[in-house]
């Protein structure tokens, strides 16, 4: 390996370590089970890379933009007292519905409808903003803000795909838009609430931010600065993390949560970005492809069942995603 290359893997390592450990592995089952994708589909292509776990942060600031996702996640969560935990439960529910056989892709999305359905509370005044008034009610279950926090995930996880990965075609960022219709169902959405490529869902993203019902009020700002706090592993990884997740969000969103840009922020995101993505071929394949991934993949052919060793070993591997 060049001494470029060594030089952008240590930096990746880097930036792997200084993220939120990831948690409990939460795939069980070794029957020769699918799941919801399964091989050949689009969503394991793009949700089997690591890295993605470096957009997990864009994902979060830009569903609680939503003023009402806001204030249900400060009402009814411990988000500002343990988003560690928090971030690494989301986690494991977004491992378990990519990679998990149907039942535990099922049987995970169950709980999170059995914990959503007591959220529900009423926007305080302080958190108002011109398209919510003070005492705007909110439901974890009402559709608009199920269809707001779905369409963030998936325009998170293809924003830092193409970022931080490499190109995606259009055709195979349209089919991951489509094959999560799956998945929006089994969260209460109905058919045909939701887009038939991902040109469809960044208009309509676009559209709900241009009529102001996705503008970050107070309630926005204060979950964004748990979000954006420097972490516990030294303010060059904070830094370096931090740059990639600013540089990541839609610019109407970094200037409504005040977040600090400049023509030097950009040349440096998109220099470190270019670094990842040129650095990636080189690195270990634990850092290229999730181990939730590999599991899965066994699962399917049989290994975990006919090769001693080989679960365990899958199990105990560091995993990013």
């Amino acid at each position: 390996m060049s001494a470029s290359n060594s030089g952008r893997a240590a930096l990746l390592r880097a930036l792997a370590a200084g993220l939120p450990p990831p948690g409990p592995f939460p795939l069980r089952s070794t029957e020769p089970d699918p799941g919801l994708f399964g091989p050949g589909s689009a969503t394991w292509r793009v949700m089997r890379e690591p890295l993605l776990i470096l957009g997990s942060a864009r994902a979060l600031l830009v569903q609680t933009a939503h003023p009402l996702v806001a204030q249900g996640a400060i009402d009814h969560s411990d988000f500002a007292a343990d988003p560690v935990g928090r971030f690494q439960r989301t986690a494991g529910w977004v491992t378990t519905v990519v990679f998990g056989t149907r039942e535990e892709a099922l049987e995970a999305t169950r709980r999170v409808n059995q914990l959503h359905r007591p959220v529900r509370g009423e926007l305080p005044a302080e958190s108002s903003t011109p398209a919510w008034a003070g005492g705007s009610r909110y439901r974890a279950q009402d559709q608009p803000l199920v269809l707001w926090v779905h369409a963030s995930l998936l325009d998170a996880m293809l924003s830092t795909y193409r970022s931080v990965v490499g190109s995606l075609p259009p055709r195979q960022a349209d089919r991951f838009v489509r094959e999560w219709d799956r998945v929006g169902g089994l969260l209460g959405l109905p058919p045909g609430s939701t887009w038939s490529s991902e040109t469809a869902m960044r208009r309509w993203i676009e559209a709900r931010m241009r009529e102001g019902t996705t503008v970050p009020g107070a309630g926005s700002l204060e979950v964004a600065r748990v979000i954006l706090a420097p972490g516990v592993s030294g303010p060059l990884l904070a830094h370096l993390t931090g740059l990639i997740t600013a540089g990541l969000l839609p610019p109407p969103l970094r200037r409504a949560y005040r977040v600090p840009w400049s023509p030097a922020h950009e040349l440096a995101y998109r220099s470190l970005t270019l670094s990842l993505r040129m650095s990636r071929p080189a690195l270990p394949r634990l850092l290229r492809v999730s181990p939730a991934y590999d599991f899965a993949q066994a699962r399917i052919r049989g290994q975990l069942r006919r090769e001693t060793g080989r679960e365990e070993r899958l199990r105990s591997e560091l995993r990013l995603a």
